[in-house]
């Protein structure tokens, strides 16, 4: 992941007055450079804004995502502005807080400096790691290869223009087995966004092909989940995943739980029981792995390749470095906290108060201590679930205003929140996916040029 450079000399440092106003001139002024704007970075830069701190985000894309709604992009509900927001509009009248779009490649902890694409050194003083993490194909390469991922909004666009394509193609193919192949989605993963996605894509089926292709016949489309463990949704109740399996099958969702992919290419996949199924449809949402760049020192890494931190949320043995989210292997009770937006906000914020806190002189009163509120999922139209704090289980149309009201309320920006209501109401009360254009552009260097690493973040 650490770009390499031709040129023995160094990187040339880059002017940090450009950067962020006051600590060069002044000299008195702590520089935090935040590495990653996903729900604990931009969480951590917000904390800081208007303080006495001057505050680097450095993200590739530039943008903050909402990543809960990424399936919904890629089924034709929403468009992909609506749950995405500048992060310069964030700051706009920040007197303190700068944002770079640029992929870093590499980190200094000794030296504490950051490398940028490309090979530009910014020194720092506090130093945040919130990466995020992207796909774990558990190392196979031709399943990586054959399958679309669901992690960035680049993948949800592809995704929507493949399924559309594919209902395109559908609707003049005249050989019956090619015609099925085509009409044939297979999702690989159980978790949340396997189960979310499924439904959305069978409502996606039933409101768009039965009226926009009068060739394409519903039975001929097949929607197959696959769950490696016992039950779908592994990390909500027994009760919950029984219920969403329920769901899904009752709107018409083959899932099968105890199955793998094994093997797949551009024509059929193999599940682990020896099944092959003919599709040209892989929907990868099995597993995500941590996205740090390289890092020297080499922290210690935990089990799942998160970087190990102390009670403090500090990288041991860096010096005013801390890492949160999905990039860090922070444990609450003997286990790893989830990889989900809320803890990675509440560390954000939990971050910038020990910078803040150590700015002034003082030391952290607590450690950080993650505040579980619950989890939700929705399964389709008037289908959620939530396991709220306290044992409070949420299921159907409860379920499914529970999930609506806090994924509104989570959402940055203003027009964001109104276009995604609207969205939705249309959706539900038009029983219609309004964003069903299959768009293709053409290659930029100059755009594609920031984003040499790609963390998810």
């Amino acid at each position: 992941m650490v770009a390499s450079s031709e040129d023995s000399g160094p990187p040339p440092v880059v002017d940090a007055a450009v950067l962020a106003p006051g600590s060069a001139a002044a000299g008195t002024r702590a520089r935090v450079v935040i590495v990653g704007a996903g729900f604990g970075g931009l969480a951590c830069a917000r904390k800081l804004n208007r303080t006495a701190a001057d505050v680097l985000l450095l993200d590739p894309r530039g943008y903050h995502l909402f990543t809960p709604l990424l399936y919904q992009v890629a089924t034709a509900l929403l468009n992909p502005s609506d749950i995405a927001y500048p992060l310069r509009t964030v700051f706009r009248k920040s007197p303190n807080v700068r944002v770079w779009q640029t992929g870093v490649t590499g980190v200094d902890l000794g030296r504490q400096v950051v490398t940028v694409c490309p090979d530009q050194e910014i020194p720092y003083d506090y130093l945040v790691l919130a990466t995020g993490s992207t796909e774990n194909y558990y190392g196979n390469e031709r399943l990586a290869e054959a399958s679309i991922g669901l992690k960035s909004l680049e993948h949800a666009t592809r995704l929507r223009n493949h399924v559309l394509a594919c209902l395109e193609r559908a609707d003049h193919e005249e050989d019956p087995d090619e015609r099925r192949a085509l009409l044939t989605f297979v999702v690989a993963g159980g978790g949340p966004t396997g189960v979310e996605y499924a439904g959305a894509l069978g409502e996606l089926l039933k409101l768009v092909a039965r009226k926009d292709f009068p060739t394409v016949k519903l039975e001929d489309a097949r929607i197959l989940l696959v769950e490696g463990m016992n039950r779908l949704l592994g990390t909500f109740s027994d009760r919950l995943g029984r219920y969403a399996e329920r769901v899904l099958t009752k709107r018409g969702i083959e899932v099968r739980t105890k199955t793998l992919v094994r093997a797949a290419d551009d024509r059929q996949v193999t599940l682990s029981d020896g099944t092959e199924v003919r599709t040209r449809t892989i929907v990868w949402t099995g597993g995500v792995r941590p996205e740090v760049p390289g890092v020297e020192p080499e922290p210690e890494r935990s089990r799942s390749r998160r970087i190990r931190v102390d009670h403090f949320l500090r990288v041991p043995g860096a010096h005013r470095a801390y890492a949160l989210g999905d990039a860090a292997g922070a444990e609450q009770g003997g286990e790893e906290l989830p990889m989900l937006s809320a803890p990675a906000m509440q560390a954000g914020r939990y971050v910038a108060r020990a910078i803040l806190s150590d700015l002034m002189g003082e030391r952290p009163s607590r450690p950080f201590s993650y505040f579980d509120k619950g989890t939700m999922a929705t399964i389709g139209r008037n289908a959620g679930i939530a396991h709220l704090r306290g044992g409070l289980e949420l299921t159907g149309f409860l379920g499914w205003l529970a999930w609506l009201f806090v994924h509104i309320w989570y959402l940055v920006g203003f027009r964001n929140r109104v276009m995604a209501m609207a969205s939705w109401a249309w959706n539900y009360l038009r029983f219609d996916r309004p964003i069903r254009i299959i768009l293709e552009t053409a290659h930029d260097p100059l755009v594609s040029a920031p984003d040499v690493s790609s963390p998810d973040s």
